[in-house]
């Protein structure tokens, strides 16, 4: 992370558009998974969102994280509105840490590992929360929520630093945060 030494208004713009980029992956690379019946599983709205947090800084990183649920729930219906408002909660978490990792200097998998184990702990959370609620064993609906979304957890971990060393070399020196 270098202080940027480009003007502040085109970094602006830059970082904007970026983070438009990453909204609009994160409602059609969710598409495509979900033509071939792999979407819940393999967690496909995450993957913009884990790249996003690690090219923007962090309130850019949570805005991704936070919209991106609701603009693809208005323009495709999916996720429908409950599991958007708890993905709404869970992407800005990882976009939020991942960023913030990525801001005090660690590596780019420290990051990813980082922002993945806080947003599990949120979705556990929240999982466990609604199930109390809804009067099933906490813990049980907790577990499977995790567990379903452990290949996607495996690809993020994969993809998520392999895709991301690509983009930051590609990056501007003086762009945030990388």
């Amino acid at each position: 992370m270098t202080p940027s030494t480009e003007d502040p208004m085109l970094a602006r713009a830059r970082e904007l558009a970026l983070a438009a980029l990453f909204c609009a992956l994160g409602i059609t690379v969710p598409m495509l998974f979900h033509v071939v019946g792999l979407g819940r599983t393999f967690l496909p709205m995450h993957l913009p969102v884990l790249l996003a947090a690690i090219v923007l800084r962090p309130p850019m990183a949570v805005l991704v994280g936070m919209l991106t649920p609701w603009a693809s729930m208005l323009l495709t219906g999916m996720p429908p509105l409950p599991i958007a408002v708890v993905m709404c909660v869970e992407l800005s978490v990882l976009g939020g840490v991942v960023s913030g990792v990525r801001l005090t200097g660690a590596p780019v998998w420290l990051a990813v590992v980082a922002g993945i184990a806080a947003r599990i702990g949120v979705t556990w959370v929240i999982t466990t929360a609604l199930a109390g609620y809804l009067k099933l064993p906490p813990a049980a609906v907790g577990f499977a929520s995790v567990l379903a979304g452990t290949p996607g957890i495996v690809l993020q971990l994969v993809v998520g630093p392999a895709a991301a060393l690509a983009l930051l070399r590609r990056q501007p020196q003086s762009a945030p945060p990388g």
